[in-house]
């Protein structure tokens, strides 16, 4: 169950990162934590890499306007973060990023989804050409829906 305060911390959070270019990503309490942790994460709005500094930034604005709502009765600590590396591959940057690792592609084919698994070898404007046993497949970006990092290739 989520905790009662998240949809409160996460308007504060939302209201201190936009002026600084930040998105909040999540934001979750570890209430098991002595003292309570809330944990923010960030992303930028220019997709750029989400720094020290960015986070600093957010932490001050965000503790300043935690304190004057006064949400909590009894200590925290606050940590902003970025959000690490999620699965999904959605950028250019990350085609480019995660070139050589197994992938798991989604496509709608046909009126037919099907999944092909294989080597990421990257992305153009066309196609996202994926490395099979040897083979290239290349597919339509316009039928791709999902590009996923796995674990490795299958049959």
């Amino acid at each position: 169950m989520a905790h009662a305060l998240i949809p409160a911390i996460r308007n504060h959070a939302e209201v201190a990162a936009k002026p600084l270019g930040l998105v909040v990503s999540s934001v979750a309490i570890h209430a098991h934590s002595q003292p309570l942790a809330v944990v923010v994460a960030i992303c930028r709005v220019d997709e750029g890499d989400v720094s020290i500094a960015d986070c600093q930034r957010l932490s001050r604005s965000l503790e300043v306007l935690l304190d004057k709502a006064g949400l909590f009765t009894t200590a925290f600590v606050l940590e902003v973060s970025s959000p690490g590396l999620g699965e999904d591959l959605v950028s250019d940057r990350d085609f480019q990023s995660f070139r050589g690792f197994p992938v798991e592609l989604h496509r709608q084919h046909q009126g037919d989804h099907d999944v092909i698994r294989g080597t990421l070898m990257g992305r153009d404007e066309q196609v996202v050409l994926l490395n099979r046993k040897g083979r290239i497949i290349r597919v339509s970006r316009a039928d791709v829906f999902q590009v996923r990092l796995t674990t490795g290739e299958s049959s």
